[in-house]
């Protein structure tokens, strides 16, 4: 079954067991890219191989973006398992009430390449 992109499968708030993230990493300078490029922006060089990633994290930074006349966004930076930093968007965050060191899972990519992430719901301890 194909989803269009933008549009993604959920049964209930469980997060599908396919999700995966993949980008590019440049072999000189260990850069990541979400987009697809010929040449890595920081050093310039052609050896750029494709990997998949682990699709948990925490966020880091949180932070709320607006100009006049535009409506508001929040800009999030989440460090995934491996120690990547992402710039991205994550579902049900609010600045100033989420706190870093919440644990996300990638829900998906969107078009222009930004990957797309969901609070994962902490579980209570018992006392």
């Amino acid at each position: 079954m194909r989803v269009p992109i933008g549009r993604r499968e959920t049964m209930g708030d469980s997060l599908p067991s396919q999700v995966e993230l993949s980008f590019q990493r440049c072999s000189w300078c260990s850069t990541v890219l979400f987009h697809t490029c010929l040449l890595c922006p920081v050093c310039a060089s052609t050896d750029l191989r494709r990997e998949s990633g682990p699709v948990t994290g925490r966020i880091v930074t949180i932070e709320q973006l607006g100009r006049h006349g535009h409506p508001a966004r929040t800009l999030t930076v989440v460090e995934l398992r491996d120690g990547v930093r992402v710039r991205c968007e994550v579902e049900g965050v609010q600045a100033g009430i989420t706190e870093p060191g919440t644990p996300v899972n990638v829900v998906g990519v969107a078009p222009n390449g930004v990957p797309t992430f969901r609070v994962t719901p902490v579980k209570s301890e018992r006392w």
